[in-house]
């Protein structure tokens, strides 16, 4: 697309867009067709409850039009803040922010360099380690923004996010909007100010009562595109001391001999200096200039120099996600201390049952039959332990249904790990003979079915948390009694993986023969990945969970 600048970036479509919530539920939007090009500013107005929240949702990725299509979502990331931010996830600002930071792609190193940037940006870098729970209202707002900013989306998306800042924060929000806008990124936002970017917008849409949605201005048209290379500035430095925390989020390149090459966007390059020079020991300057020559008249039908932007998001799925999803989840678990019921029940039951000398074959038979449940209690745990509004800005980095299976696998990590627990504390306490004490045991064979069976177990027990719990069953009583209904079945029906594995290491502890439950665990497996699959893609069509 051109523009009278050059080329513009594909932008977004919404094809025919409906959504209503539930088979019969009214619908809240209906028939939207809307075409937003890259570099796009779009306002989006409407009374309250009319849908303008759904709207945004669906533009984010984080809902799913129940009709018609979107096309056009950008390569290089979405990001989303929602109208709540949740104070109640149980971590430090700047852990959360890299968390979220490696989960849009960015390298541990750099995700947290570009969170501490974002957080002196707004004002809040002294909030760095304070306990999100413990915000005021406003600087968990900055805390919103700032995650969204992380990678330099391509799509930006802004519901009241304006709401709660302090007037230097707006003022700096604002002038990230225009940047964002200006380097080619779509924007869309609702604010409850009307002077908010006045002028500025390049469409503005109103969301009406019925579901409709309709353009009620052009605007200032196509946004003014800027050659973000040219507005960028070179610093080379000579030193021997650690590259100072403000440096770090420009990505600088070391060189042979203590030497330092750093490129930042022009309007913060006086800020790269001021860090250089003031650190201890002071960096010496050796040279700064422009990274491109001023630009000339823009050629019709030329292409922008492509340029990779410091912590810019990578090209494509980000990398590394699911890892840093899992670890995200697994992080959220511990902290809220939601294991904490799983784990004791699974210790207590485990005490009963097992003690020092009995049959070592039956002691893992009866600690592998405990882990079902606890696994599927567990999914329950990491299924529902992220507020919604939390969930929504994942599910923008990476989708709803990749969101939610970064927290299936944090779930089957953490019941893999109890039943490694599990498994060797009854082989250390177990006697390796049969139940009538006259047929040794062999301790290895018998370890090593243990575990199968306590594989087969975890498996099923993932499988059955995934099928029962949120969002595929909402509400909290039903959904606990299907599972733990669900989980018993699965144990105690004749013929099932579970069943099958428990019985043979039972048989064995009588004969004292070893058996080893591969046929189950085959099964076990091949229900586990099913059942994900179908939580995944059901989580995909319906959505991230509402705040």
């Amino acid at each position: 697309m051109l523009d009278a600048n050059g080329p513009r970036p594909e932008g977004l479509r919404l094809d025919e867009v409906g959504r209503r919530y539930g088979l019969r539920g009214p619908w809240v939007l209906r028939d939207v067709t809307l075409d937003a090009p890259g570099g796009s500013l779009v306002r989006v107005e409407g009374a309250n409850g009319s849908g303008k929240s759904t709207l945004l949702r669906i533009v984010a990725g984080v809902d799913r039009p129940t009709s018609g299509r979107l096309l056009g979502r950008p390569a290089a990331g979405t990001a989303y803040v929602p109208e709540r931010f949740p104070a109640a996830l149980p971590f430090p600002v700047l852990r959360y922010l890299t968390h979220l930071g490696a989960i849009r792609g960015l390298p541990p190193d750099l995700a947290r360099a570009r969170a501490q940037h974002w957080l002196e940006r707004f004002g809040v870098a002294g909030h760095a380690r304070t306990p999100l729970d413990q915000l005021s209202k406003g600087t968990s707002q900055k805390v919103a923004v700032a995650q969204a900013l992380l990678a330099d989306p391509e799509l930006l998306v802004l519901d009241e996010a304006w709401t709660g800042l302090d007037t230097s924060a707006r003022a700096v929000l604002d002038d990230v909007v225009r940047e964002r806008a200006g380097a080619g990124a779509t924007v869309f936002y609702v604010d409850h100010d009307p002077h908010r970017l006045a002028g500025e917008a390049t469409a503005v849409y109103a969301v009406a009562g019925g579901g409709e949605v309709r353009q009620v201005a052009g605007g200032a048209g196509p946004y003014p595109y800027r050659d973000t290379a040219a507005g960028h500035v070179v610093i080379e430095a000579a030193g021997d001391g650690e590259v100072p925390p403000a440096v770090r989020p420009f990505g600088p390149r070391p060189a042979v001999g203590g030497r330092l090459t750093v490129e930042a966007p022009a309007g913060e390059s006086d800020g790269v200096l001021r860090a250089l020079l003031g650190a201890e020991p002071p960096w010496h300057i050796e040279a700064v200039r422009t990274s491109a020559p001023p630009p000339g008249p823009p050629v019709p039908g030329a292409t922008p120099p492509a340029r990779e932007t410091a912590g810019a998001a990578p090209a494509g799925r980000p990398r590394r996600t699911l890892g840093a999803l899992v670890r995200y989840q697994s992080d959220l678990m511990l902290r809220s201390h939601r294991w904490l019921p799983p784990l004791l029940l699974y210790g207590a039951v485990m005490g009963i049952g097992v003690a020092g000398g009995q049959p070592l074959l039956g002691s893992l038979g009866y600690a592998g039959a405990l882990l079902l449940p606890v696994a599927a209690w567990l999914v329950r745990v990491c299924a529902t332990g992220e507020p919604g509004a939390a969930r929504a800005c994942t599910a923008s980095a990476v989708g709803p249904g990749r969101a939610h299976l970064g927290a299936l696998l944090a779930a089957l990590a953490a019941s893999t790990l109890l039943a490694l627990a599990g498994t060797g504390v009854v082989a250390v306490v177990s006697g390796a003979h049969t139940d009538d004490l006259t047929v040794a045991v062999p301790v290895g064979p018998a370890v090593l079915a243990g575990l199968m069976a306590a594989a087969v177990s975890v498996l099923l027990g993932t499988a059955v948390g995934a099928l029962t719990n949120p969002p595929l069953l909402p509400g909290t009583g039903w959904s606990v009694l299907v599972t733990g209904f669900f989980a018993g079945a699965v144990l105690l029906t004749t013929g099932s993986p579970a069943q099958a594995a428990v019985t043979s290491l039972v048989h064995g502890s009588q004969t004292g023969a070893v058996h080893y439950p591969v046929v189950a665990l085959v099964g076990a497996t091949c229900a586990a990945v099913a059942a994900l699959w179908v939580s995944v893609r059901a989580v995909a069509r319906l959505g991230a969970a509402r705040p």
